[in-house]
């Protein structure tokens, strides 16, 4: 049998109910021997069998469920099944004419510290901290038997710079969202290389875009400007402070048959730019606001709602009646409530009335295990202004 841990608080009934995670402060003292990656035993306050997982010595997030089946063993070949499953959903619920996915989605697919997409016949891993590097090779070694891909690439959290571990990467990775098309960097790019997550709200953008000119705001390499100018957008803008992403959104546009010159890309502060539109008049019927985590730990959550609440009130304002809001926020720590509460204060702040069209999340590929609110990490809402 593995070794044992401890609760000291009683946090038991949330890992029954689902929450994979235990941090240090609800457990008692590990056991001197035990290493990052270990598989144990945690035992409630009563001594009752609570879950088996892996522990990360260092980590203010000490343990990480895998199952609560006493008599399931955690080894390759539970990671192996695990990870063929979700393999198996993917075809499920996924296009063949989708090229670019999220294979494994960390805790919600079942297999704690991975995350996984896929790239045509890519792999491109990111692995958590200590944890992710002692299973590394285990995750590595499922990949290939599941996915059997030409080429993989790994960037632990921990890493500067991610690192290719079988194959050899092609000169040019070029995925498919149905008819719009992407180059990926998969070394330089940011998550894994591309935002897959938001694939199924670049399609709702799509929708409504035909005539319409767009503001794509944190464009990173086009995603959304690519399926808006695609759908019939009378323009697009593409605004991003880093200057190489703002180029490849337009080497995108180029790969997507379009022209370039008929739309405009500048490398520029967001908030500067609200900030200059705001009050002003519009120039745009459709403002895409999908800015990276401004919260990401619970230290900087008061601090990341104040600038997310700075970008929507100054959206707000710098729309027309009848102008349209995509507003998103990316950071697990913000809760779906606590983000709508925060547009409508926006709203309130920019003396606008508004109606959500609709509110929604990550794709199919990125599904969210019960009892774990955490894995609910992307919120994308839809709004008209009056």
């Amino acid at each position: 049998m593995p070794p044992q841990i401890s609760l000291r608080k009683p946090v038991e009934a949330s890992v029954r109910g689902g929450h994979p995670w235990v941090f240090r402060d609800a457990l008692k003292p590990f056991a001197k021997g035990l290493q990052t990656g270990d598989v144990v035993d945690l035992m409630a306050q009563d001594g009752s069998f609570v879950a088996r997982g892996v522990i990360e010595i260092e980590s203010p997030l000490a343990f990480r469920a895998w199952t609560l089946d006493a008599s399931q063993t955690v080894d390759q070949a539970l990671l192996n099944t695990r990870l063929a499953n979700a393999y198996a959903t993917r075809q499920t619920v996924l296009s063949p004419t989708v090229t670019g996915y999220r294979l494994c989605h960390g805790e919600n697919d079942h297999i704690p510290g991975l995350h996984c997409d896929v790239y045509g016949t890519i792999a491109s891993m990111r692995t958590d901290g200590g944890l992710g590097a002692a299973w590394e090779e285990a995750y590595v070694k499922a990949v290939k038997e599941v996915l059997k891909p030409t080429a993989i690439v790994v960037r632990n959290t921990r890493d500067k710079e991610p690192r290719v571990v079988h194959g050899t990467l092609p000169d040019e990775v070029i995925i498919s969202e149905g008819e719009r098309r992407f180059h990926v960097d998969l070394i330089q790019g940011q998550k894994t290389g591309f935002f897959l997550d938001q694939r199924e709200n670049r399609d709702r953008v799509a929708s409504i875009s035909a005539g319409l000119r767009v503001l794509n705001l944190f464009s990173y390499t086009g995603g959304f400007s690519v399926a808006a100018a695609l759908a019939g957008a009378q323009r697009v803008v593409s605004v991003d402070i880093a200057a190489p992403a703002v180029e490849s959104a337009r080497e995108n546009f180029v790969l997507n048959g379009i022209d370039p010159k008929d739309h405009g890309f500048e490398a520029a502060d967001v908030f500067d730019v609200l900030e200059g539109m705001a009050d002003k008049g519009s120039e745009y019927d459709l403002i895409v606001l999908d800015p990276p985590s401004f919260a990401r730990n619970r230290k900087s959550l008061e601090r990341g709602m104040r600038a997310y609440g700075a970008l929507n009130t100054m959206a707000f304002r710098s729309l027309p009646a009848g102008g349209l809001l995509a507003t998103a926020s990316c950071s697990s720590h913000v809760t779906p409530t606590a983000f709508l509460e925060m547009v409508g204060e926006s709203a309130k702040k920019a003396g606008r009335e508004v109606t959500i069209l609709g509110t929604y999340g990550a794709g199919m590929d990125h599904p969210t295990k019960m009892g774990f609110p955490h894995g609910q990490y992307l919120k994308f809402v839809l709004l008209r202004v009056h």
